[in-house]
Parts: structure tokens; sequence; C-alpha cells
């Protein structure tokens, strides 16, 4: 088939496009299939224009206009992009912005060969309780997905929380497809085999860390939905008993606020890193001795993949997260991870530390992780072959 993905935004720096829409078109590419994902890099001037390849996958940076037509010039040239393209089949990444227009035109158009796909909480209750917009637009992103998740013939969703919702929505289980996130593409995953090629101890020297200090490492976006203070709040006392480091790495609005903290905290040792291109980030996990990612239990947490969380796994670190939504899919609690009960400060801080505390506990759990990964969140198994389902439901239905 020759298939078409559409998102929202450009293709990096955010985790949609490189970290969920990509890793699927690859596989697909390697099951014989043609995929171009066209993106709108409002948000990221560098692709504007630009045309490139990745594991056999054809990407379209479309051109970003400037001034008040800048978006309006932007989606027509999107819509424009579709109708040239000549596909079979057109996957819709997030029921919002550009990506939802997009879908809705098609639908407007009669076009049945659609398939959305939803990896947050977008409307209200969702991501439209905490984003500054103006109410008329989140009014809009809301009556934008709802009406996407009804009208679209197949939806594939990237938790079980989304499952249930788009379900509630439409009336009906039929056309709705659980595709959870699996990490990084086939080519991508190299990367971790060349950087699993020198021991933790020489990578922490590399980075400038100290190899006889254990690191515990968080990677956030550091926006305020995402409580980052307690985290701080936890991680600090633990590291300074234990003669541990801190690494944040990421970007956000609450960044200054965590480095003011440990300002006020000098006896703990801290490390703050940009966001890092994807090589460098699995460099920086490599290097540390425990991921950790607590969540705040709301439904734009319970709704979220984590794409951290299958990395972390991934490379065999022992995670400690929240018990919230998807992660309890990802990790079995004692098993392949430690997982904590939401908000519950002292529960978190008293496993944390008994992580720290545990070698032979951290490498059993590091390495049940990696093989839980490999065995139930791989994107060449159940949920590529979901993906393919609801594939098939759109060309069975038209006839192909």
């Amino acid at each position: 088939m020759n298939i078409t993905f559409v998102g929202g935004f450009g293709f990096r720096p955010k985790g949609t496009i490189q970290g969920r829409a990509f890793p699927i078109a690859a596989q697909l590419v390697r099951l014989g299939h043609q995929v171009t994902i066209l993106v709108t890099p409002y948000d990221n001037p560098a692709e504007s224009g630009k045309e490139w390849e990745e594991e056999g996958v054809r990407i379209r940076g479309l051109k970003a206009g400037a001034g008040r037509l800048g978006y309006p010039a932007l989606l027509a040239r999107l819509l424009a992009a579709l109708d040239a393209n000549g596909s079979d089949l057109v996957h819709i990444y997030k029921p919002k912005g550009f990506a939802g227009a997009a879908g809705a035109y098609l639908r407007m158009r009669g076009w049945n060969n659609v398939v959305l796909d939803c990896d947050d909480w977008e409307g209200w209750g969702g991501f439209n309780d905490i984003k500054p917009y103006p109410w008329i637009l989140k009014e809009y992103i809301d009556r934008q997905e709802r009406s996407m998740m009804r009208s679209s013939p197949a939806v594939t969703v990237a938790s079980r929380s989304l499952l249930d919702r788009v379900q509630e929505v439409r009336g009906t289980s039929s056309g709705v497809y659980y595709v959870p996130n699996c990490g990084a593409s086939a080519g991508n995953s190299l990367a971790h085999d060349a950087v699993r090629a020198q021991s933790p101890e020489d990578t922490k020297r590399e980075l400038g860390l100290d190899p006889r200090q254990k690191v515990i490492f968080y990677n956030g976006h550091f926006e305020p939905g995402d409580d980052i203070m307690l985290f701080c709040r936890i991680a600090a006392p633990v590291a300074q008993r234990n003669d541990t480091a801190l690494l944040f790495v990421g970007e956000g609005p609450d960044l200054p606020k965590v480095q003011e903290y440990f300002v006020q905290h000098p006896e703990v040792r801290v490390y703050f890193w940009p966001r890092l291109p994807y090589d460098q980030f699995v460099r920086a996990i490599w290097a540390s001795d425990i991921t950790a990612f607590p969540y705040p239990d709301n439904p734009i947490h319970r709704s979220k993949c984590s794409l951290r969380v299958i990395d972390y796994m991934a490379m065999g670190k022992p995670v400690i997260t929240s018990a919230v939504g998807q992660n309890k899919e990802y990790i079995v609690d004692g098993e392949s991870g430690i997982l904590a009960p939401a908000e519950d400060e002292a529960g978190f801080a008293q496993k944390l530390e008994l992580l720290l505390r545990d070698a032979e506990l951290r490498m059993r759990l590091g390495k049940n992780a990696e093989q839980r990964r490999r065995e139930k969140f791989s994107w060449s198994g159940e949920p590529m072959r979901e993906c393919l389902a609801a594939y098939h439901q759109i060309t069975a239905s038209a006839g192909r």
C-alpha cells in the first residue's frame, strides 16, 4: 500500500512523530509498504521545505509561511500535498491542529480511507485543562477531538485509558485498536548496541560524570502538569543519604524552579543537560544507575504512553515510576521495574532508596525490563498486528 502519515507539527523535537509515527512507518516499509510522513514544521523552521529519507520512509517538511497568513498557507499546502499523494490510506496523528484539520477535510470530501491515531487526551479533562490557550481555541480542540474520534472509520490508541475513552465517545468498541508505543525504530535501536559496547563507568567518564558515584536519571519536558517539584522533594534527601548524583535532561518552563531548588540544596550533586539527540540521550541512560519518572494521577497521565519508560526498559535499566495508566501495562511491579503509589512521596522515596542500596535488585529489574519490552512491546509484534488490522478494516470496506 501507499500510505501517508500526517503530523500536526515538525518531525522534531516533539515525540509523537519521531517517537511514535516514524517507528510504525519504518516497520511498515520493512513489510513492503510505501510510507510518506507529511509534517507541518511551524514549530521547527529548520524542517520547513525540507525532504529526506530515513529507513526507507520519506519525510516531507511542508514549507511554513510567515506572518498572519502563515498558518492558513501551511494548512493549504498540507491539503494540496494530500490530494497529490494518491495514497491508498491516510493515518492522522493527533485529532487536533493541522492533523485534525486534514482529517476533517478528507472526511468532508467523503474520503473514507482514514485512520486516526490518539496518543494523548487533548480536550476538556485533558491537556485543555492545563494549556494556556484562549477558551475559544480550547473549545474548538475539544469538539475537533470528539468529532474525529466519532467519525474516523478506525482509530489507533496508545494506551488502555485512551482505548476506554475512544470507545466511550464512539459508543462502540468496533474500529478501535490498541497500539502502544514500543520505542525506537530498528534503525535507531542500533544506537543501543553501539552504546552498550562501552561500560557504564567509561560512559560516565566521557560524559563528565563521576564514575564512582551512582546516578539517578530524570528526563522530561519540565511542564507544570508533570509536577517535577514532587520528584525534587523525593530525590534530594535520598540522593544526599546515598552519595548519589541527579541527572536532569530536558527543557521547559519549570526548569528554572528545579535549578533554584537545588541552589538551596548545594549538598546534592546535580547535573542539568538540555534536550539531547537520540544517540546522546541513550548514552545518558546507559551511564545512569536508576531511571525515575513519577506521575501525577490524572486523566492526562493515565492516558499517556511514555516513550521515556520504554526507552529505559530497552536499555536494560531499572525503572521506578508511579502506578498510573500505561505504566502498569509496561511494568510488572517488583519484576520488571518498581511501581510506587501515585503522589505518595514517602512511598516513592522508600522504594527509590531500596533500589539505590541493592545492586543485585537493580541488575535483575533491568534485565527483566529489557526482556519484557522485547517480548511484549515490539514493533514487529502484536502492536503492529493491531495497526495492520485497522488498515485491513479500511481497505476491506473499500473493496481493496
